[in-house]
């Protein structure tokens, strides 16, 4: 009596063993993971490389003489960052208070009798805008008076005092970054707030 032939089972040829393909289906899902965080790195890289090239850093001063060494007094604003700066909020104390205006500034200085006089005779060249777009690298006026033989007195009277002039400014970044700059003392704050009854315009 004949018995059934029996043939041994056969393996398929040209696959990849099961092992190998969990090996190689691991690995492409290690790559893909590995890409999409490298990716999301580099994003937030650029994102901070792009806000630090476009960082301002707003510096307001006073001063009493042009680089020329012309007598001038001036009030100025000068961005030494890379980035524009949006100077949204001014204002300047003297003896104290809080002024308003240039002539309000003179005021306070040489007093209420000589003040609105001395104010034009000081003869100022203003900067009248409310807020100010300045450039990295630039300075805008906000008001300059030179010394001449007719407001000496009165230009004497300002420069004693100038140095002591208190100024607090707010500004931006183009990315809505903010700070608040009070006698020298800089923090970032969420926004500009402007003060209206004690903002300066000259």
């Amino acid at each position: 009596m004949e018995q059934p032939e029996i043939h041994p089972p056969h393996h398929p040829h040209g696959g990849l063993p099961r092992w190998l393909e969990w090996v190689t289906s691991v690995s492409a899902l290690i790559v893909s993971v590995t890409s999409i965080a490298i990716a999301v790195h580099s994003g937030d890289t650029m994102e901070k490389l792009v806000t630090a090239n476009s960082f301002p850093y707003l510096e307001g001063g006073y001063s009493d003489a042009t680089p020329e060494g012309v007598d001038q007094i001036s009030i100025d604003l000068r961005n030494r960052g890379v980035g524009p700066a949006h100077e949204q909020s001014l204002k300047i104390k003297v003896a104290g208070r809080y002024v308003t205006s240039f002539r309000d500034l003179v005021t306070a200085v040489v007093g209420p009798q000589d003040g609105p006089e001395a104010a034009k005779i000081l003869h100022a060249y203003k900067n009248g805008q409310p807020t100010r777009f300045i450039p990295g690298d630039a300075s805008q006026f906000i008001f300059q008076v030179r010394k001449t033989e007719a407001n000496a007195r009165y230009w004497d009277m300002l420069d004693k005092t100038g140095p002591n002039w208190q100024l607090e400014y707010c500004y931006c970044s183009v990315f809505k970054e903010c700070w608040a700059v009070h006698d020298a003392d800089r923090k970032p704050v969420p926004k500009c707030v402007r003060d209206e009854p004690h903002e300066f315009e000259p």
